[in-house]
């Protein structure tokens, strides 16, 4: 990537420093840009088309996070995000595989063994048709939009199902829960199709001598893929822990990491995570135990109020996890106009967000004046600031913030794990 004076990027933010704390907030330039529209093909390098799916073109931005539209057997679906839209592709795969499994006269024998349950009817997983995909503002850009106007918004709370009392008794919801590990999906996941067909498939281990590793066996060969996305002892706990067990254990999760009683009773009402989410967060905030007022990133994750913002939220935590461990290690979080961004322990600002494509628009440049001014009139100013993102910028956002004196690093994976 280059920036101002065609200097790389992180050279001309070296260049710069001595500028960092002392421009004005929109002393560069009122000039804004429309994010550009994407094709898929590009997007997705190939992988806009596959079993029972296809992504539309164009693909739209609001200048934080890409803006999809998926079209299934179901109709078509708005997602939010490239980290959502890699979640659903993955379900989409195992559920697909699932479903395959009907082609195999010995899991359709065991079918029919298995005791017979009432079945749920489930709404439509098409929340958003046609007419409303064409919008193109994302949950994460209403979010940094009234950041910048100070408004502040509430989280409903949900309840809970009883539905689950059954199979648990007879073991098949500790089945369904290591079903879905070992294919690399959520066993508590929104999407609906997939969540039936988990329940489904798990029910054959009431019949017979069906086991987990029974079934797997017969799906096809790369979707086996617990062992190098998450740790034996997480595993353990998503997989051995009922509902129920699973929420105790996150919220003294939570605890051991210094988070508030209200921020964990908030997180704990918010339905726009699982608790898989849920426990991944309290777990990625304890493995940061020398990071001071990890509760203001908590909180705002607790403040989620849309899938789209949750699962940023969720991505956040899991970078500013690797960035502690792998990049440089971070000393506190600090609120900067409404946004938490890490100190390091050198006295660097770390701005680290999952963002998709970066575009001058007027939202986001008064989301990132506000940080740099903000910075500015901290007690201790940070010396300079590293910005790293998951995805790219445009020429004039580079620009924009190389001229802040901000280091930039794009297109920095999501380490491997259950968090696309």
């Amino acid at each position: 990537m280059r920036g101002t004076f065609g200097l790389p990027v992180r050279t001309a933010g070296l260049l710069m420093g001595a500028v960092l704390m002392t421009a004005p907030a929109f002393s560069l330039s009122e000039q804004y840009e429309t994010p550009p529209e994407q094709d898929p093909s590009v997007v997705l390098d190939g992988k806009e088309l596959g079993p029972g799916y296809a992504v539309l073109a164009p693909v739209r931005s609001d200048g934080f996070l890409r803006i999809y539209q998926l079209q299934t057997d179901l109709g078509v679906e708005r997602i939010e995000g490239d980290g959502l839209l890699k979640q659903r592709l993955a379900e989409l795969k195992v559920l697909v595989a699932l479903e395959g499994l009907k082609n195999d006269q010995s899991f359709v024998d065991g079918l029919k063994q298995a005791a017979m349950k009432p079945v749920e009817l489930v709404e439509s997983t098409v929340t958003d048709p046609v007419g409303t995909a064409k919008s193109t503002v994302s949950g994460v850009g209403r979010m940094f939009g009234r950041l910048t106007k100070g408004v502040e918004a509430a989280v409903s709370g949900k309840g809970g199902s009883a539905a689950d009392i059954a199979k648990s008794i007879t073991g098949q919801a500790r089945a369904e829960r290591e079903l879905a590990y070992e294919l690399g999906v959520d066993p508590y996941t929104f999407y609906k199709p997939l969540s039936e067909k988990l329940n489904e498939t798990a029910s054959v281990t009431t019949a017979g001598n069906w086991t987990v590793t029974a079934i797997t066996s017969l799906l096809p060969g790369g979707l086996i893929v617990s062992a190098a996305r998450q740790a034996d002892n997480f595993r353990t706990l998503i997989v051995d822990s009922t509902p129920s067990e699973l929420e105790e254990r996150t919220a003294e999760t939570f605890r051991k990491a210094g988070i508030s009683e209200q921020t964990i009773s908030k997180i704990a009402a918010n339905p726009f995570y699982t608790i898989s989410e849920k426990a991944a967060i309290a777990y990625q905030l304890q493995a940061m135990p020398s990071v001071q007022d990890l509760d203001l990133i908590a909180a705002k994750a607790a403040d989620a109020e849309s899938r789209d913002i949750a699962y940023f939220q969720l991505r956040r935590v899991v970078l500013l996890e690797t960035y502690n461990r792998v990049v440089s290690g971070l000393g506190q979080i600090k609120e900067v106009n409404g946004v938490p961004i890490a100190i390091r322990r050198d006295g660097i600002a770390a701005i680290i967000l999952p963002l998709d494509m970066v575009s001058w628009t007027k939202t986001v440049a008064q989301t990132f004046s506000n940080m740099h001014e903000g910075l500015g009139q901290l007690p201790f100013p940070p010396s300079s600031v590293d910005f790293l993102i998951t995805g790219d910028l445009t020429p004039m956002t580079a620009e924009r913030l190389t001229s802040f004196g901000w280091e930039i690093t794009g297109n920095y994976p999501m380490p491997e794990g259950p968090v696309h």
